[in-house]
C-alpha cells in the first residue's frame, strides 16, 4: 500500500505526458523569417510557452518510466536497469537543451542584441545567438540517442508481457527503432531514410506518441490494482 500513491503518480505522469505530446504537436510555430525577426521570439509568448512544455515533458514522461521500473524490475533487470540509465540519459539533456534556450538565449542574449548600446556589443550578442543552435543540436544528439535506446530496451521487457504489455511493447519497440533511424539520417547521414522517417514521424508517430503515453498510464494502474490484491 505504501507504494500506491507513488505508482498512482507515475501514472498521472505518463498521462500528463500524453498531453505535453498533443501540445507539443498540434501548438503552432511561430515564424520567423530571418535573423532579426527570430531575435524578436524572446517576447512570443506561444513560443515561450512551448519551451516551457519542452522543459515539463520529458520530466513526467521519465517519472512515468519509474513507475514502469517498480512494476517490471525484478522480472527484466537487463533491460529495465539499462533503459532507464539511457531515458534518464534523455530527460536531463532535454531539459539541459530547452533551459540554454529558455534562459541564455531568450532572457540574456536575444534581449541583449536588442538593446545593445553599440555595434561591438551588438556583434558580440549575435555571435552567442549564432552559437545556439550548433550547441542545441549536439544536446539533440544525445537525447534522441538516449531516448531510442531507452525506448527499445523497455519495449523488449513489456513484449515478454501479456496482450496489452506487449501491445505496449512493441510500440516502444517501433519508436526506438524511428529514433535510431532519424539518429542514422542526421549524424550518419545515412540519406536514404530521410523520406520514410519525415512521412513516418508526420501520419504515424505524431498520433501514436500520445496514445502509448495514454496506453502506459492504464497499464501502470491496472498493474498496481493486480498487485495489491495480490498483496491483499
Amino acid at each position: 500500500m505504501k507504494y500506491k500513491a507513488f505508482l498512482m503518480t507515475t501514472a498521472a505522469c505518463s498521462f500528463l505526458g500524453a498531453l505535453t505530446t498533443i501540445l507539443l504537436v498540434f501548438l503552432p510555430n511561430p515564424t520567423a523569417y530571418d535573423f532579426e525577426s527570430s531575435v524578436l521570439l524572446y517576447d512570443n509568448s506561444l513560443y515561450l510557452t512551448k519551451l516551457w512544455i519542452l522543459f515539463i515533458h520529458p520530466q513526467v514522461n521519465v517519472l512515468a518510466s519509474f513507475g514502469i521500473a517498480y512494476l517490471l524490475l525484478r522480472k527484466y533487470p537487463l533491460q529495465i536497469i539499462i533503459g532507464t540509465f539511457f531515458l534518464l540519459v534523455w530527460a536531463y539533456t532535454e531539459m539541459s537543451q530547452q533551459s540554454l534556450l529558455i534562459d541564455a538565449l531568450n532572457q540574456m542574449w536575444r534581449p541583449g542584441y536588442v538593446n545593445a548600446e553599440n555595434d561591438d556589443l551588438k556583434n558580440t550578442f549575435s555571435t552567442l545567438i549564432k552559437s545556439v543552435s550548433g550547441v542545441s543540436d549536439s544536446n539533440y544528439f544525445l537525447l534522441l540517442y538516449g531516448f531510442a535506446i531507452g525506448s527499445l530496451l523497455y519495449g523488449f521487457a513489456f513484449i515478454q508481457e501479456n496482450l496489452f504489455g506487449k501491445s505496449i511493447g512493441w510500440v516502444l519497440v517501433f519508436i526506438g527503432v524511428l529514433s535510431l533511424s532519424s539518429f542514422a539520417r542526421y549524424y550518419l547521414r545515412v540519406s536514404f531514410l530521410n523520406e520514410i522517417v519525415n512521412w513516418v514521424y508526420e501520419y504515424v508517430y505524431t498520433y501514436l506518441q500520445p496514445t502509448v503515453r495514454i496506453a502506459i498510464g492504464v497499464w501502470i494502474i491496472r498493474e498496481t490494482k493486480a498487485l495489491l490484491s495480490a498483496r491483499s
